[in-house]
């Protein structure tokens, strides 16, 4: 008896201290503060959020918590990249309004985001889609979308469509019971992210071991709330658009000149390196993403977003980048065929895009959001 209680009393500070440990940091928003709860706060008492950038979430997970909270289907919703985060719903005249942009967006993202919304019976009266040049170059996609995975399945089941993910054979042959499971999950309709408290993690000594790495760089996921529209750093708005950092609002000229001429001189453009032709699949599914959407009473109206003018002059001039070119030529074609708006163009001078609007190399100041957005095709 008296071996078991010294078994007991040693191990019993070990348990707590990894409770302990994993509770504070909670790196992933699984314990102390949850992706639920903090769309609760977005979508039931528009509340802005502070920290989340400085927490490093997870943009997807939060973006699932919020469009499951919210009571039923907004006037508009905006899907896209990070170039469409400053959509404001001021812009579009109505608080019925969600901006559902991830960064680092695919074409799979898109899908998923659409079967959330599908999937909840929330699909709105009009869905803009912002669509970058660089969504149909397959060798620079990323898998940030399988965290939606599930939802992405669900989606192109209702297309008609095998997955993504067996399409691609993304994941590895040991994943395939998750795999299997998350296909059954989107067949049934019951597809679904994490997103509420994992009570697993409390004595998980995976999350114990990385969360020890953020305590020496005080990194915790820690988030407070605000009705400021904008601040010292990175805030998350109620209506899902963001408001950048003081930094980066108050950015001078000769800095985003600077950065921009690095880019140039190292010859990158976001995700457009390794782009040999336009991706016949990637464009297949936007238009079955289009015609789906068409189908249900949505009103679709595609939004290419302007780059700056140097970097246009760039992407105009250099041989491998004039494949920009042809995708807006396409999108104009597909918008076309139909009879979709086509709003805005990756060549700044329709908008009368400056120098002075951008905060870096890639994103419109939201005060000049509204200039860029102006019809090219008006919807048959």
């Amino acid at each position: 008896m008296k071996k078991w209680l010294k078994a007991a009393l040693f191990v019993l500070p070990l348990l707590v201290m990894v409770a302990a440990v994993n509770w504070y940091v909670d790196s992933y928003a699984y314990l102390r503060v949850t992706y639920d709860e903090i769309a609760g706060k977005m979508i039931r008492e528009s509340r802005n959020v502070v920290g989340l950038e400085e927490s490093n979430f997870n943009d997807r997970s939060l973006l699932a918590a919020c469009l499951k909270m919210q009571d039923g289907p907004r006037e508009v919703v905006v899907l896209g990249s990070s170039r469409v985060l400053t959509f404001e719903h001021t812009m579009f005249g109505t608080d019925s309004f969600y901006n559902a942009g991830l960064s680092e967006s695919t074409i799979y993202d898109l899908l998923a985001v659409t079967g959330i919304l599908a999937q909840e019976d929330k699909l709105p009266e009009t869905m803009i889609i912002g669509v970058d040049s660089f969504l149909f170059n397959a060798a620079h996609n990323n898998d940030r979308w399988l965290e939606l995975e599930p939802y992405e399945i669900y989606m192109e089941e209702l297309l008609g469509r095998e997955s993504a993910a067996d399409r691609k054979d993304i994941n590895a042959a040991e994943d395939g019971k998750d795999r299997r499971n998350a296909q059954d999950a989107g067949k049934t309709g019951g597809a679904a992210v994490r997103t509420g408290r994992d009570n697993t993690k409390w004595l998980s000594l995976d999350y114990f071991r990385y969360n020890v790495t953020c305590l020496p760089k005080n990194e915790r996921f820690l988030v407070s709330y605000t009705g400021d529209h904008e601040g010292r750093t990175y805030i998350k708005h109620y209506d899902g658009s963001i408001a950048y950092q003081e930094e980066l609002r108050s950015v001078e000229e000769e800095t985003v000149i600077a950065m921009t001429k690095q880019a140039m001189d190292e010859q990158v453009v976001y995700r457009m390196t390794d782009y040999r032709m336009i991706d016949a699949d990637s464009m297949e599914l936007l238009a079955g993403l289009i015609d789906y959407l068409k189908g249900e009473g949505v009103e679709v109206i595609l939004y290419l977003p302007p780059y700056s003018p140097m970097l246009y002059d760039y992407i105009e001039s250099t041989q491998h980048y004039r494949i920009t070119l042809e995708v807006e030529e396409a999108v104009k074609t597909l918008a076309a065929e139909k009879g979709t708006a086509l709003y805005g163009s990756f060549d700044p001078a329709g908008s009368g895009l400056a120098m002075t609007d951008l905060y870096d190399v890639y994103h419109v100041k939201t005060e000049k959001t509204m200039d860029t957005f102006f019809p090219v095709l008006e919807a048959e």
